[in-house]
C-alpha cells in the first residue's frame, strides 16, 4: 500500500490543562516533515478553573452534562483555530480532546470533544477517539506517544538504547533499543505541583521550579510514596491525573512551609521517574525530556543529578519540545487513516498491535 503524505493539524490539550498545542505537519504516519507552523492557545483563567472543577465530577453516566462539556471543549478548539490560516492548507484535523478521566481497569477513558461538530465547522475530516479501542480490548489506552517517540529517536540517529520522557500532568517514558519498544506512565508529572501552586497563589505553576529550589524535600514522605503499589508494578501501566490525589490531600494537612512542600512534590516526580528505569531491559545512553516539565529548571537539574545519561536540548536537536505531543496527534491521525498500529502489547498491554482513532467525515 502507498502511504501518501498528508497535511495534518494535530491538536493536543494535555492533563496540565493549560491550553491547546497546535501543529501543522506533513506526515504519512511513517515519516513526518515539520513545517514550523506551531501555535499555542492558552486557556482563559475561567476555562482553566472550569476544567479543574470538571475533574471533580463523575459524568460517566450523565449524557446531558457530557454533551454540554463536549461542545464547550470543541468551541475552545474552534476559537483556537479560527484565525489561523493553516486550516485551509490541511487535509485532516487530528483532535485528541481533553482527558478528564482515565481508568483502564474499568475500561473507561474519557476525552471531551465533539469531532462531528469540529468536522462540520471547518469542512475537514477529523480523527478522534484514539484510546477507546485499545481500552475496550484490554489495553491501558496510554501512553499513545511511544510509536512517535521511536520515530524521533531513529530520525535523530540517537545512540541506542534511548528514551524520551514527557513530563506533563502525568509523566510517561518511552524506551527504544532498536528492537524493544516500551512505554508506560512513570508517576506524577506537574499535576501535584501545579495543584499546590494554585492552592497557595494565583499562579498555575512554579516557574523554573524557583519555589521548589528553595525548599528541602521530606525524605520520609517520599519513601512512603514510593511504596505505593503502582511504582512496584511492571509496565505496561498508566495513570489518571488524579490517581494520587488522596495522597496529596493528606500531604497538605501537614504544616510544611510552601517551599518545602514544593520541594517534596518536585522530588516525588523526580524519584518516581528515576525508579522507573529499573524496569528497562538495558542501560539507557541518552534521553530527551519534553512536556511542560522540561521548562522546570529545578526539576531537570534534579534529574540530571540522579540519572547518569546524556541529556539533549532543543538547540542541539532543532526541535521545539513544546509541540512534540501535537505533532504526535497528527502522526497518529495518519496512522489511523492508513490503518497502521498506534498501540502495542509492550506500550499499553493490548493483546496485539492495534490501530485506533476514528475518522469523522464532514459530509
Amino acid at each position: 500500500m502507498k502511504y501518501d503524505f498528508l497535511n495534518i493539524i494535530g491538536l493536543m490539550t494535555g492533563t496540565s490543562m493549560d491550553g491547546i498545542d497546535i501543529s501543522l505537519v506533513e506526515t504519512n504516519g511513517i515519516d513526518l516533515k515539520r513545517l514550523n507552523k506551531n501555535y499555542f492557545y492558552e486557556y482563559s483563567i475561567n476555562t482553566k478553573a472550569k476544567l479543574m472543577d470538571i475533574l471533580k465530577e463523575d459524568i460517566s453516566f450523565n449524557l446531558k452534562r457530557k454533551k454540554y462539556l463536549d461542545e464547550f471543549i470543541t468551541n475552545e478548539h474552534y476559537i483556537a483555530l479560527k484565525d489561523l490560516n493553516i486550516v485551509e492548507m490541511t487535509d485532516i484535523i487530528g483532535f485528541h480532546g481533553q482527558t478528564i478521566y482515565h481508568n483502564p481497569t474499568k475500561k473507561i477513558s474519557i476525552q471531551l470533544g465533539d469531532p462531528k461538530k469540529l468536522a462540520k465547522i471547518f469542512n475537514k475530516n477529523v480523527v478522534f477517539n484514539f484510546r477507546s479501542k485499545d481500552v475496550e480490548l484490554g489495553g491501558q489506552g496510554a501512553p499513545l506517544a511511544p510509536i512517535y517517540h521511536q520515530f524521533i529517536i531513529e530520525k535523530l540517529n540517537l545512540k541506542l538504547p534511548s528514551c524520551i520522557l514527557n513530563i506533563g500532568g502525568v509523566s510517561n517514558l518511552t524506551y527504544w533499543d532498536g528492537n524493544s519498544l516500551i512505554g508506560f506512565d512513570t508517576g506524577p508529572g506537574n499535576a501535584l505541583m501545579d495543584n499546590y501552586m494554585s492552592f497557595i497563589s494565583d499562579k498555575y505553576f512554579d516557574e523554573n521550579g524557583t519555589l521548589a529550589s528553595k525548599g528541602t524535600p521530606n525524605k520520609t514522605i517520599i519513601k512512603k510514596f514510593l511504596n505505593h503499589e503502582f511504582f512496584n508494578t511492571h509496565p505496561p501501566k498508566s495513570l489518571d491525573k488524579n490517581s494520587f490525589i488522596n495522597f496529596y490531600d493528606e500531604l497538605i494537612k501537614y504544616n510544611y512551609s510552601d517551599d518545602d512542600m514544593m520541594a517534596t512534590l518536585a522530588e516525588l516526580t523526580v524519584d518516581t521517574i528515576v525508579s522507573s528505569f529499573r524496569f528497562l531491559p538495558k542501560k539507557v545512553n541518552s534521553i530527551i525530556i519534553c512536556g511542560g516539565g522540561y521548562r522546570n529548571t529545578h526539576l531537570i537539574n534534579r534529574l540530571k543529578a540522579k540519572l547518569n545519561l546524556e541529556f539533549f536540548n532543543e538547540k542541539q536537536l532543532g526541535i521545539d519540545f513544546d509541540f512534540i505531543e501535537s505533532e504526535l496527534i497528527a502522526y497518529l491521525s495518519a496512522r489511523s487513516i492508513y490503518n497502521l498500529p498506534i498501540t502495542f502489547p509492550s506500550t499499553t498491554g493490548v493483546s496485539k498491535p492495534l490501530s485506533g482513532g476514528k475518522v469523522y467525515n464532514y459530509l
